[in-house]
């Protein structure tokens, strides 16, 4: 059967072994140097293009894990955000009250940043740029604080139903979509085994996890962080998923090693969420 594919990416893989290097001794014979050396290899992966079969049982098993966890006595988002709607929310009045005060400054500090860009006081350089820069601090910090009251909301959501069961079908459709270019062929085998048991592929994973090999563990990374926008967002295009393996080497600090970098970069994806945004609370599938 033909597959499809939604985007093809590499990871490279050390392979250690031994390389012989003809040289001369003091005496004038040559002789032959065996040393240890590492070879980087890049290898290919690709991300399935899903048909209907596998949509249909994607759907169907985000029902069952949405029904295990309202059953374990998880709350559903609307059940979640009615109760605290009753209560007030999850600040309480001095939080609130905080949180108020804080957004308020942040407005007034960023006034004041465009004050000084403009000038508007008559400063001197020197003194326009120390001031900017305290603002600049101030604004920082206003930020950081703001963000901790924001994620006392949003984790909240972590907790439903809904979001484990989101959670548990991207793992699900990871395992049914990762696929892996078998050495010196241009065939694809998938990454976690051929058996269209969602039981067995957990196996062949987890059994990955406890190895720990520095190769599986980005390939495992990777496609979970391809997937996720994929399930998340809906992109279909191969320069989103370029956008998305920049998203990937930004937040991991990594540099390209297996291709140069594109004349001319991707276009920019509109509204796009990373995996840390998309937990925030997002429409049911």
């Amino acid at each position: 059967m033909k597959l499809n594919w939604l985007y093809k990416f590499n990871v490279i893989k050390e392979i250690k072994g031994k390389e012989e290097e003809k040289t001369t001794n003091e005496k004038g014979e040559e002789i032959t140097v065996k040393r240890d050396v590492v070879k980087k290899l890049p290898v290919t992966l690709a991300i399935r293009n899903a048909n209907l079969k596998q949509y249909e049982q994607g759907e169907l098993f985000y029902g069952v894990k949405l029904s295990e966890g309202i059953k374990a006595g998880l709350l559903t988002k609307p059940q979640l955000a009615k109760r605290y709607k009753n209560d007030g929310g999850p600040l309480s009045d001095p939080e609130k009250k905080k949180y108020a005060e804080l957004y308020l400054e942040l407005l007034k500090m960023q006034d004041e940043l465009e004050k000084v860009k403009l000038n508007l006081d008559d400063r001197s350089e020197d003194e326009r740029v120390e001031f900017a820069s305290e603002i600049l601090s101030r604004i920082s910090t206003i930020r950081e604080e703001l963000t901790e009251y924001e994620l006392v909301q949003t984790s909240l959501f972590d907790q439903t139903a809904e979001t484990k069961a989101r959670n548990a079908t991207i793992m699900w459709w990871v395992l049914s979509l990762a696929y892996m270019k078998t050495e010196g062929s241009e065939q694809y085998m998938p990454v976690f085994g051929d058996s269209e048991l969602y039981e067995d592929k957990i196996d062949v994973y987890d059994k990955i996890e406890d190895e720990g090999e520095l190769f599986w563990t980005e390939v495992v990374k990777k496609f979970a962080y391809f997937v996720t926008f994929w399930y998340t967002n809906g992109i279909t295009e191969d320069a989103q998923f370029k956008e998305v393996e920049n998203f990937y080497k930004r937040d991991h600090g990594i540099e390209d090693e297996t291709e140069k970098a594109p004349e001319k970069a991707p276009e920019k994806i509109e509204e796009i969420k990373t995996p840390e945004e998309a937990k925030a609370p997002e429409k049911e599938k």
